[in-house]
């Protein structure tokens, strides 16, 4: 089980963004120190003060100041706004620059106020990505591409640079409807999952679907396939106790799902494409009682390390091969921290080194040493 940390750039009222950008970087250089596997950002526009509008500056940043985890873009909107040969380019660029460390994790927009802003049919985004997705696919691994499609038409180009990872960095999307788990397995990459807060039965169904049309996909981008299944957690806080976990991020979870809602019912009323997306209302009977949210659904985790280590060998179990953590939002940069830290000491190690992790002296209680 691999673990990833996503940011969102929630800024808290009373603190500036200057000040918020800073903490996400020194909170992904701790991220590596604590053992975390990947750390990656969202792409959000027009959101308030959530969202982080241009991530691959931030990506360029992260590289500089770390040596080992990946950085794997979460998501990167293949939309019209997003040209796919400058994606492509500035994929290549960030690879480079870390040493080979790069990931596309890609996506089609959960939020209606960007789709109007750049002029975006709601209608059209999984047409736009699937087109888009192709000719990256093309630009990072061969020398030349070409394309004419609905969408974009391009004579023939050679992309400059070229990423360093062989044939090409590791291609997914996020996935939160159970179509577009199976579409990410016919087209042999990734598959970023979220159950909507729809519970555990949604979330072992859609890893059987994934699972299976993984092993034979029939629609492949890219050289090489990429069958990880990964697990978000929107958003996760972990603490030493659950009072404290549900005290300091309980808010956190609240404010968030009462956003999320709310941007989910407005796509579903756009498009069909989206109508799945209105049943994340049902969370709403939950928003009173934490307690039995986090009892519904592993998409929101706030506890203790024994429940984090739980939840996620549950979802090992169902068949993921890494989970997707964001600790991020109504919190101090020090919570944060001390979160991160706790998953890296406590977490993490029951699933990277098991045998390593100490849960009790070997020694009954009176044993002699001397004879």
């Amino acid at each position: 089980m691999k673990f990833g940390l996503i940011v969102e750039a929630n800024v808290p009222v009373g603190l500036t963004q200057h000040r918020r950008y800073q903490q996400m970087i020194s909170e992904a250089v701790y991220a590596e120190e604590a053992g975390f596997d990947f750390w990656g950002a969202s792409e959000q526009h027009f959101m308030g003060n959530i969202g982080m509008s241009a991530t691959e500056v931030m990506y360029a940043a992260v590289a500089a100041k770390t040596t080992r985890i990946r950085l794997r873009h979460m998501i990167r909107l293949l939309l019209k706004f997003n040209h796919p040969l400058r994606i492509a380019e500035q994929l290549a660029t960030l690879d480079l620059i870390s040493n080979g460390r790069a990931e596309l994790g890609t996506g089609r927009s959960n939020s209606l106020i960007a789709l109007n802003a750049f002029g975006v049919s709601p209608t059209e985004t999984r047409a736009q990505w699937n087109e888009s997705l192709d000719i990256i696919a093309k630009a990072i691994s061969e020398d030349w591409v070409e394309h004419k499609g609905k969408y974009w038409e391009i004579p023939p180009c050679f992309l400059t640079p070229k990423p360093l990872q062989e044939p090409h960095p590791p291609l997914s999307v996020a996935a939160s409807s159970m179509e577009m788990h199976q579409i990410a397995g016919e087209k042999g990459i990734g598959c970023m999952g979220f159950d909507n807060y729809l519970g555990w039965g949604r979330v072992e169904d859609a890893a059987k679907l994934y699972k299976n049309a993984i092993t034979h996909p029939s629609q492949q981008v890219g050289k090489v396939v990429n069958d990880t299944l990964s697990f978000l957690v929107l958003p996760a806080y972990c603490a030493k106790t659950h009072e404290k976990a549900i005290a300091e991020g309980g808010p956190t979870v609240i404010n968030f799902l009462r956003i999320v809602v709310q941007a989910y019912d407005q796509l579903a009323e756009a498009s069909p494409d989206y109508a799945y997306m209105a049943e994340s209302k049902m969370i709403n009977a939950m928003l009173d009682d934490i307690e039995v949210l986090l009892e519904h659904t592993p998409g929101v985790l706030c506890g203790t390390p024994e429940y984090f280590v739980e939840q996620i060998s549950r979802l090992k179990e169902a068949g993921y091969d890494e989970v997707i953590l964001r600790v991020d939002g109504d919190m101090t940069h020090r919570q944060i921290m001390e979160a991160v830290d706790l998953i890296g000491n406590h977490v993490i190690p029951h699933f990277a080194s098991p045998r390593n992790v100490v849960t009790g002296s070997p020694f009954a209680e009176g044993t002699k040493f001397l004879p």
